[in-house]
């Protein structure tokens, strides 16, 4: 498919008293100008012809609404400045030429903004629209229908099939309101201390540069060139960050996770949060079940301070079940599942977290000893649904035992070889009522 062969640039700032919105306004309509001659100036979809007076009514006359949108433009470029209630985007899209002829002065201005902005990144348009349109009859722009019939698909909230972006590399999540994504640069302020430490980001490992150019304030740079995204080893390194990250391990938006095997897992606890981070022998980023190294980071959300242990060994049985009862024998893990964006009812979701948790290859007396469970806590109707028997047919190389069946409770037993694990659905609302009847 054509390229656009324009470059993207994006920054976010959060409104606060510190921040003129004019002059984040001004300056991001001066840039564009730099780049490019605009033809038309767009205030909330009412276009006129562009002309510095014009420009300068505007801003003399900027209102006090939380919601409006500008735009600057000819045929190929433009800049937009967008306030959307409590947050100011802005945005650039430039040509080839534009570019790199003037880069030096669009990552100086990058520099500049964080002083204010929470985040930025500049990388290639095609990129972006790659890994970020969503909607099948619009990826017939970017790519051919057999190559969109590979991608895993969910459901948008109207009902439409749509692809699930959360696998591509460099789809961006907003989590809490900080944006996470993969790209050829990215800039992370200190805001982002406030839900993890800046010292994981600034640890990344298999990319082009780290460089911290304020304090706190972190610029991180995948590969050299950002128009060789597509080139197989620049998709791999985009990967690599994303994974190491745990962006889908922070969101999990589609309402089921990204399935597949974590790099890093994060666990909320009382004002803080513990990172756990999987490495190799060589102390490299791996998947959970290669691991040899284990780096955890325990981190107060309230002083932005953390403690850092690392350690060899292996994955034992509380790696996986940490919900452990010794009286009774038992270990749990616990997963909670929202299905209503899924298109198969659940079963790819449900097919993995049961061989997540089945086929594992462990040395630990407790797991032989000790009865795993894996417990699903699902809405009322995913409850009243769950589709069983096609399951069965799915995952044939495992063994199933007769469901049992109660009003509030589905259970049954899987084993392969010598593994075995206790699989059980509960409604939520009967958790619910159990914390609120403060039973556990």
């Amino acid at each position: 498919m054509e390229k656009t062969d324009k470059i993207y640039c994006f920054i976010q700032y959060p409104i606060l008293e510190s921040i003129d919105r004019k002059d984040i306004l001004a300056d991001a309509l001066s840039l564009g100008r730099i780049f490019f001659d605009p033809l038309y100036l767009e205030y909330e979809q009412q276009m006129r012809p562009y002309s510095l007076d014009a420009q300068r009514l505007l801003l003399d006359s900027l209102p006090d609404e939380k919601n409006f949108t500008v735009r600057i433009h000819d045929q190929w470029s433009e800049s937009v400045f967008q306030q959307y209630d409590e947050v100011i985007f802005e945005r650039h899209y430039f040509t080839r030429e534009q570019f790199e002829t003037k880069q030096a002065i669009l990552l100086d201005y990058m520099k500049i903004k964080m002083k204010h902005a929470r985040f930025g990144y500049i990388r290639s348009y095609d990129e972006f629209l790659y890994h970020n349109i969503e909607k099948l009859d619009y990826r017939k722009i970017i790519e051919e229908d057999q190559e969109t019939h590979r991608h895993p698909k969910k459901k948008n909230a109207q009902g439409e099939v749509i692809v699930d972006g959360h696998y591509f590399a460099g789809f961006d999540v907003f989590h809490f309101g900080f944006c996470f994504t993969s790209c050829w640069r990215m800039y992370f302020s200190k805001d982002y201390g406030s839900i993890l430490p800046i010292n994981l980001l600034r640890g990344v490992q298999q990319v082009e540069k780290v460089e911290e150019i304020q304090e706190q304030t972190l610029m991180i740079e995948l590969y050299k060139d950002p128009y060789s995204w597509d080139k197989e080893s620049n998709l791999k390194f985009q990967r690599l960050f994303r994974d190491q990250i745990g962006v889908d391990q922070l969101s999990w938006s589609n309402g089921v996770g990204v399935l597949r095997e974590p790099l890093i897992e994060y666990r909320m606890l009382f004002n803080s949060l513990q990172i756990i981070q999987y490495q190799n022998d060589f102390l490299q980023p791996v998947p959970k079940s290669q691991a040899t190294y284990f780096v955890t980071r325990t981190y107060d959300l309230k002083t932005k301070t953390e403690t850092l242990q690392q350690v060899k060994g292996s994955l034992n049985a509380q790696a996986y079940f940490p919900l452990i009862n010794d009286r009774k024998r038992k270990m749990k893990t616990i997963v909670t599942l929202t299905l209503d964006q899924t298109i198969d009812d659940g079963l790819s979701a449900y097919e993995f977290y049961i061989r997540n948790y089945l086929e594992l290859n462990i040395k630990d007396k407790k797991y032989e000893r000790y009865k795993p469970i894996l417990t699903f806590h699902l809405s009322e109707d995913d409850f009243l649904s769950i589709p069983i028997q096609s399951l069965k047919s799915r995952m044939k190389d495992i063994l199933f035992s007769e469901e049992k069946r109660a009003e509030k409770k589905r259970a049954f037993y899987v084993s392969k070889g010598k593994n075995h694990l206790y699989v059980e659905f509960l409604p939520l609302n009967l958790i619910v009522t159990k914390n609120e009847n403060g039973q556990t």
